[in-house]
């Protein structure tokens, strides 16, 4: 009973926050997704709706092949078509011709073993269903899918199915409608980060590899990607290892990275800035909270968005800040209503941001994956 009343209190919330005017610098509670989920995707696409796609879900929900459209003016999440394989820590990317990128992930099999995908497929907002586009040479989860300026797609790293970081890399090209191998990255890598820099290249940074004792270790080397030689090329190394760090390009051609989790296992509140001019990181103003694989959001002001993820002895937290790149510092802003890490924040086209998922305290189940969703406005 205590469990349905809250989740009552949570829905009347969230009916209440959509229907109200959201006051600057807040969260606002919105609708909510269900079922609920973690490691999922989001993507804005033409239409000003974002797609919500997979992920995974608890008691007994598992690997989801469910995908839903939130719709910012009913502030409600409706409906779409199905993925053609259920599949959590996937990417999407939209293409330049509207339709959205699937790749890679991890499903359940028949006997109930966990195995990587190498499939991949594609969601075309006209029709709203998934077709199957050509696989990927190298079944993957936990790597990258940045478009690039050539309208390809390039996949990096990611963790194989015997648990080695990726070193290989591949490229989609959707004229083709397939995936094709490129260079090789210096250093096998997931739980790092991409960036598509104005010169057409590609920041590859941070992230984790097993070691050869076994071990599990924090990167905080960087490597660029030729979109023209279809080559890894190294670059100034991060002054602080980090993995499941964000990082967001800033109006200026530099990249803030931001959070994550170091070395010895710590959640970091340092972040630092990315030249691509020099090829070198500098260390900037630490953020007002640790945030390890937390979501950073570039907003239509220049500042970014930083929230949630897993603070270290404070656990998941709810905390948000603000980076300021005209003075190089973090400010606070408004708290999200839930704690959470493993979701996904999207910027949509009015401004405002949607953060939807995640895995954190859930009102009726204790520690569990998020439904309620929020919006922040700016």
């Amino acid at each position: 009973m205590i469990g349905k009343m809250a989740m009552a209190v949570v829905a009347a919330l969230a009916v209440a926050a959509a229907s109200a005017p959201a006051r600057a610098g807040t969260f606002s509670l919105t609708g909510e997704i269900d079922p609920a989920r973690q490691y999922h995707t989001a993507t804005l696409l033409p239409s000003g709706k974002v797609l919500v796609a997979g992920g995974y879900g608890s008691g007994g929900v598992g690997w989801l092949i469910d995908c839903q459209l939130y719709d910012p003016q009913k502030g409600e999440f409706g409906e779409t078509g199905r993925l053609t394989t259920r599949r959590d820590a996937h990417t999407a990317t939209l293409l330049p011709n509207g339709k959205v990128l699937v790749a890679g992930g991890e499903e359940v099999n028949e006997g109930g073993f966990a195995v990587l995908l190498a499939s991949a497929e594609l969601y075309d907002p006209a029709s709203g269903l998934f077709s199957l586009t050509g696989s990927m040479v190298t079944g993957r989860e936990l790597h990258t899918a940045t478009l690039m300026g050539n309208g390809r797609v390039l996949v990096a790293g990611g963790e194989d199915a015997k648990g080695y970081a990726v070193t290989r890399a591949e490229v989609y090209d959707p004229g083709a409608a397939s995936f094709i191998t490129t260079g090789s990255m210096g250093v096998g890598r997931y739980g790092h980060t991409a960036t598509a820099l104005p010169s057409g290249e590609v920041l590859i940074a941070g992230g984790e590899r097993i070691d050869e004792d076994g071990f599990d270790i924090a990167l905080s080397s960087a490597e660029i990607y030729n979109p023209s030689t279809g080559r890894f090329h190294p670059t100034g190394s991060m002054r602080v290892a980090r993995k499941h760090h964000t990082a967001t390009l800033l109006r200026d051609g530099q990249v803030l990275l931001a959070g994550g989790e170091d070395n010895n296992g710590h959640a970091l509140e340092s972040a630092e800035l990315y030249n691509p001019g020099s090829g070198t990181f500098r260390t900037v103003g630490r953020m007002m909270s640790a945030h390890d694989s937390g979501t950073a959001t570039l907003l239509n002001d220049g500042r970014v968005l930083i929230a949630g993820g897993f603070s270290g002895a404070s656990g998941v937290t709810a905390a948000a800040e603000l980076f300021d790149p005209a003075g190089d510092r973090f400010v606070d802003t408004g708290n999200m209503h839930i704690a959470r890490e493993f979701f996904t924040a999207t910027l949509m086209s009015d401004g405002r941001v949607l953060i939807v998922g995640g895995f954190g305290f859930n009102a009726s189940s204790g520690f569990d994956v998020v439904g309620p969703c929020e919006v922040y406005s700016p």
